[in-house]
């Protein structure tokens, strides 16, 4: 997947800019405090970039990202992880970006409600064919 580069670069100033906001240098280990901002900067941008994506900017593999996602509801019931997320959020706001992706789910749904009836009329045509196929091939 071809990286949207303008995009990319404007969520790294945005990665230096929250960095910088909460203090803390942009370290590689697993500390709590690191794990913490990079996950809270994950979440906060998840929607702004692809996982591939998001994870380079964060020198990171995209499971890590998954990783914070699903632990953010409850990481949420922490006060330092919640003062992390406000100002990954208030950088984010802050940064000209439009999301990637925006999906309704009651779309999703109909999408989906639509492809199985579609599946369903297939497998009728597919019976109906093959017992055209063998009443034809009984001749």
């Amino acid at each position: 997947m071809q990286m949207r580069h303008y995009e990319i670069d404007r969520i790294k100033q945005a990665k230096q800019m929250y960095y910088a906001s909460i203090g803390i240098g942009e370290v590689d280990n697993r500390s709590r405090k690191q794990s913490y901002a990079r996950a809270a900067f994950a979440v906060a941008f998840r929607n702004y970039a692809t996982f591939e994506e998001l994870a380079k900017v964060l020198k990171r593999d995209h499971s890590t990202l998954v990783y914070a996602i699903k632990e953010h509801d409850f990481r949420l019931g922490y006060q330092d992880y919640i003062a992390l997320y406000n100002q990954a959020c208030a950088v984010r706001d802050a940064t000209d970006l439009e999301p990637i992706m925006v999906y309704n789910v009651s779309d999703l749904e109909n999408e989906i409600k639509k492809l199985n009836e579609m599946v369903t009329e297939l497998v009728k045509y597919k019976e109906l064919y093959l017992t055209l196929k063998k009443t034809f091939d009984e001749f």
